[in-house]
């Protein structure tokens, strides 16, 4: 089979021809794809995010059964839910031939239980990550996956829908980790426009609404972008020339600070907006070369200025005003602030830095089916859909400034 694929001892993602079809093994299922989308993860991989990485790419993915592996071994069969088999996810039916089903990534190959089904779910030790770490991924017309992982796809989803259901679930993590605290009074913000800034903005929206709570406020560089949410929400424009103003008025407004922006520079923003004794959460990964080239453009640009250290490259800058205050109006001569600037205000101002990842695909797939403004919200982040064969093309699409989802359709 074809797939797209990359390695760090090249550097280079590739469209790799005659990759033989994985083979499940015990407990797994082999599942033939049908369409896949191309996530920020990737693209971070592709810029050294996951060190060693080499295999095929991917993580998002709409696809059917097409075949079971051998059964687990009875003392290894019995799944967190109590149930043995070829089970799918929790309170799923049996899997069966041409069931359509999407899947959660990560395998808990260790078989490790514990009282805690989220740690279990996102943290269970010895796990492969789908497309990251330990197991190929879906940039394939097949890809495996552990039986417990699946979930069937609702009828009434599309294909192109259905593949967002674990970005989605992503988003829907943030509610199930408790935030907002108090969704009826708390003010909430979310920094970032891309396509997961969107997903979680539609999330707390619905979130927020629910509880009959203040308006969720975003901030982004596009309009035409965050109109796509559905719901009540304030918009905020971020550009070069009023951003510092703007973010002053708005300093230390918000209970909850989302930052989903991609950038390492991102946090601190939130922690401008963010008031005292109030949470930032964090759903970017960024790879550390994007803030390692960061500096040294930067070196380059102001090389000689006194306010650069020749040491280590940090900038001296005074960025905090105050006592471990952070501020939105920092010098542009530093992209990412230093872990002391970051750690200051945290402290002194008390404030809760929590981060997330993988959410509930139930959760996630519920919210699909029952509501169709997430729906056309996702439907409408489709930037491109383009065949396997493009692969390569697709990826520098997805990178390109302004383009929100590419979707990877597998041959018949």
């Amino acid at each position: 089979m074809q797939a797209l694929t990359f390695s760090s001892a090249s550097g280079k993602a590739t469209l790799e021809q005659g990759r033989p079809i994985p083979v499940p093994g015990p407990g797994e299922v082999l599942v033939k794809v049908l369409r896949a989308g191309i996530c920020s993860t990737d693209l971070e991989i592709c810029r050294g995010y996951v060190p060693g990485f080499h295999g095929v790419l991917g993580h998002e993915f709409v696809g059917v059964v097409a075949a079971q592996g051998p059964p687990l071994e009875a003392p290894a069969a019995t799944t967190a839910n109590g149930d043995a088999g070829l089970q799918g996810g929790p309170s799923q039916e049996p899997l069966a031939i041409g069931m359509r089903v999407v899947g959660e990534i990560n395998c808990n190959d260790t078989h490790f239980t514990c009282a805690d089904a989220i740690f279990q779910r996102n943290h269970a030790p010895g796990r492969t990550v789908l497309g990251i770490i330990g197991r190929d991924g879906c940039l394939a017309p097949y890809v495996t996956l552990p039986a417990a992982c699946l979930h069937a796809v609702p009828p009434a989803l599309a294909d192109q829908e259905a593949v967002f259901a674990e970005p989605l679930a992503a988003a829907c993590r943030i509610p199930e980790q408790g935030l907002p605290r108090r969704p009826e009074s708390d003010r909430v913000a979310v920094i970032g426009d891309g396509k997961l800034g969107l997903l979680v903005a539609q999330v707390l929206v619905r979130t927020v609404e629910a509880a009959g709570g203040p308006p969720l406020v975003m901030l982004g560089r596009h309009t035409d972008k965050m109109a796509l949410v559905q719901g009540q929400a304030e918009r905020v424009v971020l550009d070069g020339s009023d951003s510092p103003p703007l973010l002053e008025r708005l300093a230390g407004s918000f209970d909850l600070v989302v930052e989903a922006s991609g950038s390492a520079a991102g946090i601190r923003t939130a922690l401008a907006l963010c008031r005292p004794l109030g949470t930032i959460l964090l759903k970017s990964t960024v790879s550390t070369t994007q803030h390692t080239q960061q500096q040294s453009d930067q070196q380059q640009a102001e090389e000689g200025a006194e306010k650069l250290q020749t040491a280590d490259g940090n900038c001296t800058t005074q960025h905090a005003k105050g006592e471990g205050a952070a501020t939105a109006t920092a010098s542009s001569c530093c992209a990412a602030p230093l872990w002391a600037e970051i750690a200051n205000d945290i402290v002194v101002n008390e404030k809760v830095l929590v981060g997330s990842r993988c959410g509930p695909f139930d959760v996630a797939l519920g919210l699909m089916e029952r509501d169709a403004a997430v729906r056309q919200l996702l439907r409408y982040m489709i930037s491109a859909e383009l065949p396997l064969e493009r692969g390569e093309e697709a990826l520098a699409l997805a990178a390109t400034r302004g383009v929100l989802k590419v979707q990877l359709v597998m041959p018949e």
